[in-house]
C-alpha cells in the first residue's frame, strides 16, 4: 500500500508532464490538492527557469532539485550549488561531443544553459518546454551539467566520455547528460528530506527515467509512472498502470486521513 508521504518529491519530464511538455487539467488539479496538504517539491533534470511558472502556479514553496542533483533552487531563485561538473571534464567532454557532430548545450550555476553556436536539434530542449541554449561562452561560472541532443538509438559508445568523472545518464530518449560523479537525484532529495526535517523513509518520490533511480531508491517508497524506462521500474517499489494524477489523488487522500 503506498504510504502516507511527509514530503513528495516529484520529477517533472515524463512524470508531471506528457511528453508534449504539457501539463493536463486533471494533474494541475491533482497537484494543487496534494500540495495544499503536504510539503511537495521537484525533483528534475530541468534548471530553475524551466519550472520558475509552475513553481508559482502551485505556490510550492521547494527548495527543488535541479539538474539531476546538481543544485538545489528555492521558489524566489536562489541556488545551491552541490555538486558542480569539474571544469576540466566539461572541456574535455564537451568538445569531444562537438567534434563527434552532437549538440552540447552547457548548464550553468545561474540557472542558464549555453553553446558556442546555434544547432536547429536544440529544438528537442525546447520541445519539452525548456528554454535553448544562449550563444554564450561559459566564463567563469560552474558547470552543472552537460546535455547531448541524440536520437534513441544514437547513444553508441558516449558514455565512455568522462567515465569515471562524472555522472552519466538518460534523461529522456533525446537526451543524454552529464554530472558530477557526487550529483544525484538521491543525494539531493536526502539533503532536502533533512532540511524539512523529515526521514528518508517517509518521503515518496514519484519519477519516470535513469536519472530518477537515485531518487527512487533513497526514498521511503518510490513509484515510477506508467511509461516509465525499465531502470525505473526495477527501482521502484511501485510501478503505476494508471495516470500519475489518481497518484497524486491518493497520496492527498492518505495524508488527509491520516490527520
Amino acid at each position: 500500500m503506498t504510504p502516507v508521504p511527509r514530503l513528495v518529491a516529484l520529477d517533472v519530464d515524463g512524470t508531471l508532464l506528457d511528453d508534449q511538455g504539457q501539463l493536463s487539467a486533471q494533474r494541475a488539479a491533482a497537484l494543487e490538492a496534494l500540495a495544499a496538504v503536504v510539503p511537495t517539491v521537484f525533483a528534475t533534470g530541468k534548471t530553475w527557469p524551466s519550472i520558475r511558472d509552475l513553481v508559482a502556479r502551485f505556490d510550492l514553496v521547494g527548495p527543488h532539485v535541479i539538474c539531476n542533483g546538481a543544485a538545489l533552487v528555492t521558489s524566489a531563485g536562489d541556488i545551491e550549488v552541490l555538486a558542480a561538473l569539474p571544469d576540466d571534464v566539461a572541456d574535455e567532454v564537451a568538445a569531444e561531443l562537438r567534434g563527434r557532430g552532437h549538440a552540447v548545450a552547457t548548464y550553468l550555476d545561474d540557472g542558464s544553459s549555453v553553446a558556442p553556436a546555434p544547432d536547429p536539434r536544440f529544438a528537442a530542449i525546447s520541445a519539452v518546454g525548456e528554454p535553448e541554449p544562449t550563444i554564450a561562452a561559459r566564463d567563469d561560472h560552474r558547470v552543472l551539467k552537460l546535455l547531448a541532443v541524440l536520437r534513441p538509438d544514437e547513444e553508441g559508445d558516449l558514455r565512455g566520455l568522462g567515465a569515471g568523472r562524472a555522472r552519466i545518464q538518460r534523461t529522456g530518449p533525446a537526451f543524454l547528460e552529464w554530472n558530477a560523479p557526487a550529483a544525484s537525484k538521491g543525494a539531493a532529495l536526502a539533503r532536502l528530506a533533512d532540511g524539512f526535517g523529515i526521514d528518508l523513509a517517509d518521503v515518496v518520490a514519484v519519477g519516470d527515467s535513469e536519472n530518477d533511480v537515485p531518487m527512487l531508491e533513497a526514498a521511503g517508497h518510490g513509484i515510477a509512472v506508467r511509461s516509465s524506462s525499465p531502470a525505473a521500474v526495477r527501482a521502484a517499489d511501485e510501478h503505476l498502470h494508471e495516470d500519475v494524477a489518481r497518484l497524486l489523488d491518493v497520496l492527498a487522500e492518505r495524508v488527509t486521513e491520516g490527520r
